[in-house]
């Protein structure tokens, strides 16, 4: 056994979901890029390096139609990811222990390869590997997504993790680990906030609060484990391409533009007549980015360098920003709000109604005919050519500073809460499992011990009003509508 398997089988990763690796996701990027990647509803999905399949069983219970297979060199966490699928009546998805530098790929290929949280914390003849069997397993116009830290970001941390490590590695259990970082740590907090006038303090002591508050299994692998090697963008992307794979986009598409920047930042930029992975090596210096999720395809894909805004009307919509104030159809100016309460005013007849027919629906994702059909309804007349194609640029653009989300796959979440409620097959398994709830947005929701009681009644046979007489439902400590509404709004319901 490798010690870095002995490691992860000695103290398993937390449960968790990846909502960057969702290939309704990537298949949005896909599009927008200028291919045609599989629907993820009718798709094949292999992870490697699924853990306990928490992310693999999601997209499975989300998607039917869709066969997946997770792989993983952990035998606990692969006998806990089959005991789940089984109990929650999931036949689509497979889970086989496996060592990746062993493992032959099946004679069908995949449409979606996800390798999260792997690349940066395995030895290089692995990173290699994963990289090569991405390559052998992408089907035609596959996607691969591959989540990796990155520098310059990381250059701060592996200071303090160098530190933490001087004072840990030595140690013979986990317990004593954790106390011993969380002295060096709480030593670090002090000093770098009594120097508050220092300029590098600031940073210092925001990362060292950050990495204080991780839960005790993110803390001894993040940063107390034996392995944790970030890179550069153009490394990765050459590694890659050494495998015959060439980079397609970064699963947060507002990461990748220009536009993004100060105005004259982004001129300044331009400038200098870099090429597209250039440029985007330069945006990561000045985010001092330190962690990417990066989408793969092969060297034979025709990989558009334009963002292609046509293809919007093949994708579903999701509404970020809300009305500000309330208005009349045929509005040609309107003001939206963030959830932060930053207020962006909007311009266009078009645009107008098309976001605040999208709001109709506020945690679903609407197919683009259909909120184009209520916007022009609204209006009470059908939009010219013009105002379509600027409609196009004008939701690309939102869509490229997160004022919109967007999906390959609808969802349509109920407006109320049902009467009698009834958690997913796979959400009352996790919920008594794993003390969590995943949702049909790819996010995961982590429960307090009276929320946990609570799920374990949500099977169909209680009203609600029975359902608020109970003692779980009193020990939340609060009304039950707000929880329950939330469960609805995200699809953790059946």
């Amino acid at each position: 056994m490798s010690s870095i398997q002995e490691e992860y089988e000695t103290l398993p990763y937390p449960h968790y979901v990846h909502p960057l690796s969702d290939p309704a996701r990537s298949a949005v990027l896909g599009r927008l890029f200028g291919l045609r990647p599989a629907d993820p509803r009718q798709a094949r999905v292999v992870e490697l390096g699924c853990g306990s399949g928490s992310n693999l069983l999601t997209l499975a219970a989300r998607f039917p139609g869709s066969r997946f297979l997770g792989l993983d060199f952990s035998g606990p966490d692969i006998a806990a990811a089959r005991e789940v699928a089984a109990e929650a009546g999931l036949i689509n998805v497979e889970f086989q222990q496996a060592d990746l530098l062993t493992w032959t790929p099946p004679g069908q290929r995949f449409d979606y390869v996800i390798a999260y949280g792997l690349f940066s914390w395995v030895p290089d003849e692995v990173k290699a590997r994963a990289l090569e069997l991405a390559r052998a397993c992408l089907a035609p116009p596959g996607i691969a997504c591959f989540s990796y830290m990155t520098y310059p970001g990381c250059k701060q941390p592996e200071a303090l993790r160098d530190l933490l490590r001087l004072r840990t590695e030595g140690l013979a259990n986990a317990a004593e680990k954790l106390a011993a970082a969380q002295a060096v740590l709480g030593f670090l907090d002090g000093a770098y906030g009594a120097q508050k006038d220092r300029p590098q303090s600031a940073s210092l002591h925001a990362e060292v609060r950050r990495i204080r508050s991780k839960e005790p299994a993110f803390l001894l692998h993040d940063d107390l484990g034996g392995r944790r090697d970030p890179c550069y963008l153009l490394q990765f992307t050459g590694w890659a391409a050494e495998h015959g794979l060439q980079y397609l986009a970064d699963s947060e598409l507002h990461t990748m533009l220009v536009e993004n920047l100060p105005l004259e930042s982004a001129r300044a930029l331009l400038a200098l007549k870099l090429d597209r992975l250039e440029t985007e090596q330069f945006l990561d210096y000045v985010t001092n980015r330190s962690f990417r999720c990066s989408l793969l395809v092969g060297a034979e894909a025709a990989v558009s360098g334009q963002l292609n805004a046509a293809a919007l009307h093949e994708l579903c919509f999701a509404p970020v920003l809300r009305p500000a104030v309330p208005g009349k159809p045929g509005d040609g100016e309107a003001q939206f709000q963030m959830a932060d309460g930053v207020t962006v005013m909007v311009r266009s007849v078009a645009l107008v109604a098309f976001l605040r027919a999208l709001c109709a629906w506020p945690d679903g994702f609407t197919p683009f005919a259909d909120v184009l059909a209520m916007a022009q309804s609204a209006t009470g007349r059908p939009f010219t050519e013009g105002e379509r194609a600027q409609l196009d640029e004008d939701l690309l653009t939102l869509y490229g500073r997160r004022q919109l989300e967007l999906s390959a796959v609808p969802l349509m979440p109920p407006l109320h809460v049902p009467e009698r409620p009834q958690l997913t097959p796979l959400n009352r398994v996790l919920a008594r499992q794993r003390g969590m709830l995943v949702s049909a947005h790819q996010r995961s929701q982590r429960l307090a011990e009276p929320e946990r009681r609570l799920c374990g009644l949500l099977d169909g046979t209680r009203t609600l009003a029975q359902l608020r007489a109970t003692p779980e439902a009193t020990a939340l400590g609060g009304p039950l509508e707000p929880f329950m509404a939330g469960l609805t709004r995200t699809g953790c319901l059946s």
